[in-house]
């Protein structure tokens, strides 16, 4: 099949981002379905007359992005489940979220564009939500933090409520976090190296925005955290895959890709997401030496590694060595309450300028009256006794689920990952596609979370489905029910 594409070659745009452009777009809009064999990269090349190393980037970026996969000996064809998909209704069998018509024309940017499809409607209050990635709320202290927040309120309402000129954070909050991590993370840290952001979600975006441009290349571990390579690749960047096995990140893969000049590798070593396993000693020194080396950063997402349930908490890959070339993030959203949106970036020496300025455009200030009673919560001693209460909660739902998981399906599942964390991977081994089988589940009664593979389809196995499950919000009857449907669902 041949492709028509609209190239301009007295364009001050390349030829390589006015082919992506048109092969994205024409993905986006629909006028290449899902499924569509495209061209070999020489064939391309030569009907557009252009170079094949071209067609070639072009192709390898679309298959980091998510929207081209390969099919090993049968070639490059449009991806069955596009990046959208998991934020956005695609079946016509779904209702969606209802929309105001207007005439008012839409100029957009290709970014407006990738996001002004139908929204994915609300999940019915009655399913069993194992994709949800929040916390237990109902074991959160709600009284002693109204308690905390009526005494800061009875102390200085008035300058609660007024903007500060602290942008990257109250002092105070900084002393007490950089306190915290160089106590339970060995991180190694000054207080005006942390930067309060809204969330470890806006601490990404932050990294993605000040070091990303176009062409620039952006890695991350593969299966990986999906909001990450969507947030790298809105930026322009080309997003690199590099395997995940036992260990961790494969190191040895990421420096396959030397002709490539990387600035940012994207790590979640304490708990790899979504394998769940943990980026071993030898590793994190073997990537620590490769970033000094290319003058890369390593972005650092310690996302739940308070809770690990039969060994001591890792510590992190920033104060592993002096002067470490490491941006460390974490985030109080996922260890307290989701609505706290508060997290951190440890960032090194001479990097807060650029950082604070980021915050400053963004939002200005995260919210003074939460930081004024995370500090307290801090500082008094209430965050250790509610972490070591939810590691037991955690560590019993976790046992629970895996254990239901085996009775109902024996050998035919494999639960990934060190016993740590709020999620786990499941493998199973069922005669069903992944799309087959996560709408069974949702037809049971049960969400389970579909994976991002920022690379080559050839990482799934044929005859196997797996899903992310996550458990920390979800009691343990309902954990047990949640298993027995699934092998409802996909054994019979």
């Amino acid at each position: 099949m041949e492709v028509a594409l609209k190239l301009d070659p007295i364009s001050p745009i390349a030829l390589y981002r006015q082919i992506y452009d048109g092969l994205r777009d024409g993905i986006i809009g629909g006028r290449f379905e899902a499924g569509t064999q495209l061209p070999a990269s020489r064939a391309l090349a030569a009907s557009l007359g252009v170079s094949r190393i071209t067609v070639t980037e072009c192709y390898e970026r679309l298959i980091s992005e998510g929207y081209l996969e390969t099919r090993r000996g049968s070639g490059t064809f449009v991806s069955t489940r596009l990046p959208e998909w998991d934020m956005y209704a695609t079946n016509s069998n779904i209702a969606l979220v209802p929309q105001i018509r207007s005439e008012i024309p839409k100029r957009l940017s290709r970014y407006g564009q990738l996001l002004d499809v139908p929204l994915r409607p609300p999940v019915p209050p009655e399913m069993i939500r194992l994709d949800s990635h929040g916390p237990d709320v109902a074991a959160f202290p709600i009284k002693l933090w109204t308690r905390l927040l009526v005494r800061r309120m009875q102390e200085g309402a008035l300058s609660l409520l007024q903007y500060t000129q602290e942008w990257s954070g109250s002092t105070d909050l900084k002393i007490a976090v950089a306190h915290y991590l160089r106590v339970s993370r060995a991180v190694v840290c000054d207080p005006s190296q942390i930067i309060i952001t809204s969330g470890s979600q806006q601490a990404l975006y932050f990294a993605a925005r000040i070091f990303l441009d176009q062409s620039d290349y952006a890695a991350m571990e593969a299966p990986g955290y999906r909001f990450a390579g969507r947030i790298f690749s809105s930026q322009g960047a080309t997003v690199l895959p590099i395997p995940v096995d036992r260990n961790g990140m494969q190191i040895s893969q990421l420096k396959k890709h030397s002709d490539k000049a990387i600035k940012l590798v994207y790590v979640t070593p304490s708990h790899q997401y979504p394998r769940g396993v943990s980026l071993s000693i030898s590793r994190r020194m073997e990537l620590l030496a490769w970033a000094k080396e290319t003058g890369a950063l390593i972005l650092e997402d310690d996302y739940d590694s308070e809770y690990r349930y039969n060994e001591r908490p890792l510590p992190s890959i920033q104060g592993m060595v002096p002067d470490a070339p490491v941006l460390y993030v974490g985030t109080f959203s996922k260890l307290l309450f989701p609505t706290l949106r508060l997290g951190y970036l440890v960032v090194p020496p001479g990097f807060q300028n650029m950082f604070t300025g980021a915050k400053l455009l963004c939002d200005f200030q995260s919210s003074s009256i939460d930081q004024r009673i995370l500090t307290d919560f801090l500082t008094e001693g209430h965050l250790e006794p509610y972490v070591r209460k939810m590691r037991i909660i955690y560590g019993n739902r976790r046992a629970v689920l895996v254990e239901s998981l085996q009775k109902h399906f024996g050998r035919k599942v494999t639960v990934y990952g060190d016993n740590a964390g709020m999620h786990f991977l499941a493998d199973f081994e069922i005669e069903l596609s992944e799309q087959d089988a996560f709408d069974r589940a949702v037809a049971a009664g049960v969400r389970v979370e579909r994976l991002y593979w920022p690379a080559s389809s050839d990482l799934q196995r044929p005859g196997h489905v797996q899903f992310v499950f996550t458990f920390a919000a979800v009691n343990e009857n309902d954990l047990a029910l949640a298993a027995q449907r699934l092998a409802g669902a996909f054994l019979t």
